[in-house]
This record gives C-alpha cells, structure tokens and sequence, in this order.
C-alpha cells in the first residue's frame, strides 16, 4: 500500500465510523502536502512525516501531492498545498522574491528544518578536458551540459552558480555549447554514451547517478571556488560544504569544496495554531520512526528543527518549540 492510499484509507475508516464517533467525523480535516515526483526521496520522507502525524492524530489526514522544489513554495503560497517541503535556498529566494521568482511570498510560513546536506555536484566526463569551472568561461568551451529538469534544485543552482562565474545560458549556446533537462535516468545514460560533458545534481549523501556512471565513464567532480560560495551564499542562502573524500569508494582522493542547502517544511499562513502545533509536535516526537523510513533525515534533530528557517516560524511551530525550550 503506498503512503497515499494508506492516509485515504485513515480517511475511509473515519468516514463509516460516523455513528459510532460524530465528534471525530465533525472535526476531521484534510492536510494536502506538496512532496516530489513520486517515488522521490521527498515523496518517501513526506509520506513518513504523513504518517507520523496520523498516527498521533487520526482527525489529521495527510495527502501526499507530487511536486518539485520550487513549484512546491507556489503551491503552499497559494493555499493549494497546506504544507510542503523545498530547499532553504528556493524558499529564501521566494521569500525576498528573487529568481526564479517575480515577487515575495505573503502566505508561506516556516515549519521545520531538516539540518541535512543536499550536496551540489558538478559532474565531468575526464575525456572533455574539463579542469575547472573557471576554464569553462576562460577558453568559452561548447560544453554540453545537463542542467537536469527545469523545475528542480540542480537546475537552479547551477544557473545560480554558473552565472557567478560569468557563464549564462545564452553564453553556453553561443559557445556552440547545448543545453540539457533530462531527467535524472537519463542524464546518466547520456554521459555513458559519451553525449555530455558536464552533468549536475544535488541531493543528500552519495549519488547514485555517479555511481551508476562510475561504471561505464572516467568521472571527475569539480569543486566550487571560495569567491563564488560567498556569493551565492549572501545572494541565495547557499551554505558551503564538502563532498567527503570518503564518497564513492575514495575515487576522487579528496574533499571537493561545494555549496549545499539544507531541507525545509513550508506552511500556509493560514493553517491554524491548533494544527500546526500538533504537526510539528507528531514528527518531532515520531522522529525515530521517520528516519527508519528516510535515512537520509538523520539529521533531523528536533531541539533544532525551529532553528536557522528561511522564514518565520507559523505560530504554532513556535509554540511547540517554545513549550520543548528549544526556543
């Protein structure tokens, strides 16, 4: 039973237990939250943070809705998602109503931070010369580079990036370079078929797009200067952080400077206190259940989880963490 079905049929069981509990039927209420493309490790972890919140609260049905990381804030901000989850960096942006963006938020509260490391990697083939991100403006290489899909966290960030070094989109096709959005999949088919030379992606712990290239081409993951990290990080949020040397079997021999931005929970400003007190309240007490769910949450800390958030917290986030001392 997926995730979704399992809260539609929380929802099933309230509905024909009208007669025996009429209070509960009268106060049941749908929560819709903004995830990922199905089967994302968003998708996974917000199902388990649904799950917790059902399981503490049974009146509290949880809707998991595919999404991605900056459609998800529009979707919040609009009231067509109650809650949803992006990174802090593509909520920052929303919030001061910066690229991609046309103008702030009004309606999108803060809720939760994860405290993870979704890491930013600049993938090469070795075979195209590619040393460095600066030697890409310096001799204007035709690079052919997957920018991965427009609506997600490697396309933003890399544009971001890439233009602190001085290289547009417009720059990249007029160099005789082209352009790629291909999903995930396929950008790691298409660099084994020697059809790229750079690739991006951002996401926690170890990616398995390197691993699945590691097997078929002579990888290299370029680091990110230390003038373009303070950059991005004073424009868009960006954190600097490293690619561990320990990644991917040592192949690369040491660490590879980067930036990264930690996982956030958004919410409608118009979600009441009551409700989401008892939101933050089931998955910071269910924390343990979540993370066997979502490994790649076990840095979520819940004495921390109202700490460092793009945004101010919903009042009833910060009544909870208050209540705990951790405000």
């Amino acid at each position: 039973m997926t995730c979704k079905h399992f809260f539609k049929a929380v929802a099933l069981a309230l509905s024909l237990a009208v007669g025996a509990a009429p209070a509960l039927a009268k106060n049941f209420t749908e929560l819709k939250a903004a995830a990922s493309p199905a089967g994302g490790a968003w998708y996974v972890g917000m199902g388990a943070m649904g799950k917790a919140i059902s399981t503490m609260y049974p009146e509290l049905d949880v809707s998991l809705f595919p999404g991605g990381g900056l459609a998800n804030v529009m979707h919040v901000e609009k009231g067509a998602s109650d809650f949803g989850i992006a990174a802090h960096s593509v909520i920052f942006a929303a919030a001061k109503g910066i690229d991609p963006y046309k103008k702030p938020t009004e309606n999108v509260m803060g809720l939760l931070n994860l405290h993870d490391s979704t890491r930013m990697h600049f993938i090469v083939n070795k075979a195209s010369g590619i040393t460095s991100l600066a030697q890409i403006k310096e001799k204007k290489m035709p690079i052919r580079i997957s920018m991965s899909h427009t609506a997600g966290n490697s396309y933003l960030f890399g544009k971001w990036i890439l233009e602190e070094y001085g290289i547009s989109q417009q720059d990249i096709t007029a160099w005789g370079g082209k352009i790629y959005t291909p999903s995930t999949n396929d950008a790691a088919s298409m660099m084994k078929d020697g059809q790229l030379d750079v690739a991006l992606w951002i996401g926690p712990g170890e990616a398995f797009i390197v691993q699945d290239m590691m097997n078929s081409v002579d990888l290299d993951i370029l680091p990110v200067d230390e003038n373009v990290i303070k950059a991005v990080g004073e424009k868009y949020g960006l954190q600097r952080d490293v690619i561990p040397a320990s990644f991917y079997g040592g192949k690369f021999g040491k660490d590879i400077v980067t930036v990264s931005a930690s996982t956030e929970l958004m919410i409608n400003k118009n979600v009441s206190e009551d409700i989401a007190y008892k939101m933050v309240k089931a998955m910071c007490e269910k924390r343990d259940d979540i993370v066997i769910a979502s490994p790649f949450w076990k840095s979520f800390m819940p004495e921390k989880a109202g700490q460092g958030l793009a945004l101010p917290l919903h009042p009833g986030a910060a009544k909870y963490y208050k209540e705990k001392g951790w405000l």
